[in-house]
């Protein structure tokens, strides 16, 4: 006698769930490997990112600080009279003779007519500390000291392989050579090299991105005696 057997039909998905298996333990290490690697270069990537933003908040800080503080000395050159080269501080200046280099750390200013006139400015480089010097400006009647540039340094050529002209004014005719003489209202240059950035402070000497960066200045008088 023939037995019928009936053939019980499998749920849908049972065939898969058997075929199903775990990672093994060389799987996970490799992929965990993978995803640490990954994890890693996107930190890196964000350092990167991080601190290159700040370099550039770095570089446009220190030019509008630059274009502000500086706007004030070329104002004050263009509008004076009559302007002196020579040494000092905020106590004494001493002019630069005639017929002599005219070149010294400090610009004497007056708007007025009349070169023995109380009124004046006088912009001096405080090289004191030489990681940080300074250029002040210092008006007579005023006890305040302001200081215009800080972190300067003296390090470095110029590219004629000449030493630099930093902390230091001096007056150039319009062929671009020194001025001797007081004959005519030449040219007022200074060049400033400085060693960091401003806003927010970014060090740019030896181990960072840049040796120093340098700023330089020429003006005229406008005004006429």
């Amino acid at each position: 006698m023939k037995t019928l057997s009936v053939v019980k039909p499998i749920p849908a998905g049972a065939d898969r769930g058997r075929q199903a298996q775990a990672f093994t333990l060389a799987e996970m290490m490799i992929a965990v490997s993978i995803f640490v690697f990954m994890v890693l270069g996107v930190i890196y990537v964000w350092m990167f990112c991080m601190r290159y933003d700040e370099l550039s908040c770095s570089k446009l800080g220190a030019s509008d600080k630059s274009r502000m503080d500086f706007q004030m000395l070329t104002g004050d050159i263009r509008s004076a009279k009559w302007w002196k080269v020579g040494n000092g501080n905020s106590t004494n200046f001493t002019a630069c003779g005639n017929a002599t280099n005219q070149v010294g750390n400090a610009l004497k200013l007056s708007s007025s007519g009349d070169t023995n006139s109380p009124a004046f400015i006088i912009y001096y480089f405080d090289s004191s500390n030489p990681a940080n010097g300074q250029l002040c400006r210092m008006s007579n009647g005023l006890p305040t000291i302001q200081v215009i540039a800080q972190s300067l340094t003296n390090s470095g050529t110029l590219a004629n392989g000449t030493t630099n002209t930093s902390m230091s004014f001096y007056a150039e005719k319009y062929d671009g050579t020194r001025a001797l003489d007081w004959q005519y209202k030449y040219a007022i240059v200074t060049t400033m090299e400085f060693c960091q950035y401003q806003y927010p402070l970014t060090k740019v000497g030896p181990g960072y991105y840049y040796n120093y960066y340098r700023i330089q200045i020429k003006a005229a008088s406008h005004c006429s005696n």
